[in-house]
């Protein structure tokens, strides 16, 4: 049975079907049988972890059976999920672990801890990293 997908964009995404990839990719992923939310995020200029991380949990329904798709500030909140979430799947999109000097950024509330590294992968089965080589290193 395919997996229950959610896609989490990055900041300042909406309408999200109509930002970056994300349309194409429910699209395809859908032709392929699974289900798939692709919806608006709450916030979707800050991408807010106090906003974010309560709806993809209990609006967009993350649970055990659930694969998490987030692109940049969508990784950020996918990663910081699952530091206290277990589901079955993360596949990060050009994520970060520093608000990268922007005052936006650093005011979402994703970087103001150490990042859990054991725990996320204790609570999601598979995690695959797109991006730069050496952006992410969730093996240390």
């Amino acid at each position: 049975m395919p997996p229950r997908v959610l896609i989490v964009p990055g900041n300042g995404c909406t309408p999200i079907e109509q930002c970056n990839w994300y349309a194409w990719l429910a699209n395809e992923l859908r032709e392929r049988g699974c289900e798939v939310v692709l919806t608006s995020m709450p916030d979707p200029h800050r991408a807010r972890e106090s906003i974010w991380l309560p709806f993809i949990r209990d609006v967009m329904k993350c649970d055990r059976d659930t694969v998490v798709v987030g692109h940049s500030s969508g990784a950020e909140a996918a990663m910081r999920l699952a530091e206290s979430t277990e589901f079955l799947g993360m596949l990060l999109v050009s994520a970060c672990v520093t608000d990268l000097g922007d005052a936006s950024e650093r005011a979402s509330g994703y970087y103001n801890r150490r990042w859990e590294y054991e725990k996320m992968k204790a609570n999601v089965k598979w995690i695959v990293q797109f991006g730069a080589p050496g952006a992410l290193n969730m093996a240390k």
